[in-house]
């Protein structure tokens, strides 16, 4: 299977549950209840690894690349020094930006993950009491 940077993975996703959505519908029927289950597991290990990445790339580089090993950098050791020095000082800002960028995503994943623990509890707590209130109105029924 091949990546295709072409895709929108949002719009992938949203039709993807939107036909969940009727196929369940479906299995279901029209008077049938449903109640909402969220997903508490979030899979942020993708976002992690790119975030590693990023930060990674954002280093400031002190070796000179193997693909650029051609004339006049494969003779001179200064040359290839000297270029690395104007190559960090020339993108000295933009390293900073993606720094602060790649911070601000992993704050925000961490944020999102314990979110999502929230809401599962509460949702666990929601269930909780519905039974509970099912339960009494059972015994009070009768």
């Amino acid at each position: 299977m091949h990546d295709n940077p072409n895709v929108d993975v949002n719009d992938l996703m949203a039709r993807v549950h939107d036909r969940v959505r009727r196929e369940e519908r479906v299995a279901t029927g029209p008077g049938t209840e449903r109640t909402y289950v969220y997903a508490s597991e979030l899979d942020a290990a993708s976002i992690e690894a790119l975030l590693y990445t990023a930060r990674k790339m954002a280093q400031v580089r002190t070796t000179w690349p193997r693909k650029l090993w051609v004339f006049p950098f494969n003779v001179s050791r200064a040359l290839r020094h000297m270029f690395l020095k104007l190559f960090a000082f020339l993108f000295n800002d933009q390293r900073h930006v993606n720094f602060a960028l790649t911070e601000a995503v992993r704050e925000h994943v961490q944020l999102t993950k314990e979110m999502h623990g929230l809401i599962a509890s509460l949702q666990s707590e929601v269930r909780n009491l519905e039974a509970r209130l099912q339960e009494a109105e059972r015994r009070g029924g009768r």
